[in-house]
């Protein structure tokens, strides 16, 4: 109870401090509130088709509204040895549990369905998505219980996620991403084809995107117990952030060509200003896009 509380009182702090606002749906449903056309394909029912809009264009379009019921969303955390490590600041875990906490605060604020699935090479607790506010307590429970340990195999946990998920929704993933990357951009591509919008905070220590230490040192797995090596870090500095570099670019590459979300995030960075300065990112970028398509769009 004791970590509970704690997590909660840094949760409201920073939630209080740095982040207010509502959201619109990220889905589309039949109410009565119209807000796009998109192109008619088969399987589409028939009775959705703008008639009047075919009249003008000789095109069949679909009309779609703004969706009555709020979001669901699944918040899933990286719970794998790697996520362990914190040199000059938290762990990368801790880092993830607070930044998760804030979320689904802020969404339960709002009367959306947050659920938290904990993972590492199996899924380790799962706390299925509600939207009342006391749901909150359930969450940090959950959270609380995270233990770094195992070995990361996100790729295949992905494909299971989908038998947690009632509907479509956005699932939210913090995760240090040090898996194969083909297998997890695989694994995203086919949530992001069953309709899901996906979100991934990268999260990093300082330390592993600079590698600043100068001594020899012994650098210890924290996935693979007894698996260790001793080296003069200068030696392979230059080689090392120049493979880091690439990871960080295949994987951010990756992400946009299957439309999932990147934030990279460096544990380093106050997670109030963080989740702040992304969500005012990410809302700019939707009105934008809803700007760049007036004929057929008046969404909100």
């Amino acid at each position: 109870m004791e970590r509970i509380d704690r997590l909660e009182m840094v949760a409201t702090r920073i939630v209080d401090g740095f982040l207010s606002g509502r959201h619109s749906s990220y889905r589309k449903g039949g109410c009565v509130e119209f807000a796009e056309h998109r192109p008619y394909s088969p399987g589409d029912e028939i009775r959705l088709i703008d008639w009047r809009v075919f009249a003008r264009s000789d095109r069949h379009y679909i009309k779609q509204f703004e969706e009555e019921t709020n979001l669901q969303a699944l918040l899933l955390v990286d719970a794998s040895g790697s996520m362990e490590f914190g040199h000059s600041t938290v762990s990368k875990l801790r880092y993830a549990q607070v930044a998760c906490a804030c979320l689904s605060k802020l969404m339960l604020g709002q009367a959306d369905a947050v659920g938290v699935a904990v993972v590492d090479s199996i899924i380790r607790s799962f706390t299925p998505a509600r939207s009342n506010p006391s749901h909150f307590g359930a969450l940090l429970e959950g959270l609380s219980k995270a233990n770094g340990g195992g070995e990361t195999s996100l790729a295949e946990i992905l494909q299971q996620v989908t038998t947690l998920i009632k509907r479509r929704g956005l699932i939210i993933i913090f995760s240090d991403c040090f898996d194969n990357l083909e297998a997890l951009l695989n694994a995203l591509s086919c949530l992001r084809a069953r309709g899901h919008d996906l979100l991934l905070f990268h999260i990093m220590a300082p330390e592993e995107l600079s590698f600043p230490f100068v001594k020899w040192s012994r650098f210890e797995c924290l996935e693979v117990q007894g698996r260790r090596v001793d080296l003069d870090p200068r030696v392979i500095r230059k080689r090392y952030i120049q493979q880091v570099e690439e990871f960080l670019a295949e994987l951010k590459e990756g992400c946009g060509r299957i439309r999932c979300d990147y934030a990279p995030i460096s544990t380093d960075q106050p997670i109030g200003d963080m989740l702040a300065r992304y969500l005012s990112r990410r809302m700019r970028r939707t009105k934008v896009i809803h700007r760049a398509n007036p004929t057929f769009s008046i969404r909100k």
